[in-house]
């Protein structure tokens, strides 16, 4: 949730500088490049906008997909300067991604599944272990 919020706030700082670069009309050799480059992050947080907000509406709206079959599960973490902890299931030739913190009881390895997951961005929303015994 609160990536849109980032993004919110990156828009607004950059439409609020090409706005003061606009209204000043710098003479100065960078002031195209200066707005340009502004002007391609400020759409690239609109993008990010649009992205999370969708997330948002379709976890609202209950508009999951729902699969069933033998999952592979991987923990994914890189380091370095930040730390990406995440939890990847591939079944049936798709792969979701989900939040580590989010399903850390869920354990790593190969097993029958349900994954509930958003369709547009393939977020992981739920994974529920079906029962091997008949």
């Amino acid at each position: 949730m609160f990536d849109i919020i980032y993004a919110l706030i990156g828009l607004i700082i950059c439409t609020s500088i090409v706005i003061f670069f606009v209204k000043k009309k710098r003479g100065h050799k960078d002031f195209y490049f200066s707005v340009i480059t502004v002007t391609f992050f400020g759409i690239l947080c609109l993008i990010l906008i649009i992205w999370n907000t969708e997330d948002y509406i379709a976890i609202k709206n209950k508009d999951f997909q729902t699969v069933s079959g033998q999952c592979f599960v991987t923990e994914f973490e890189s380091t370095g300067r930040t730390t990406n902890h995440q939890l990847h299931v591939e079944i049936n030739g798709l792969v979701v991604f989900g939040e580590f913190d989010d399903f850390s009881d869920v354990r790593q390895g190969t097993y029958p599944c349900t994954v509930k997951y958003i369709e547009k961005t393939r977020t992981l929303f739920s994974i529920k272990l079906n029962s091997t015994n008949k």
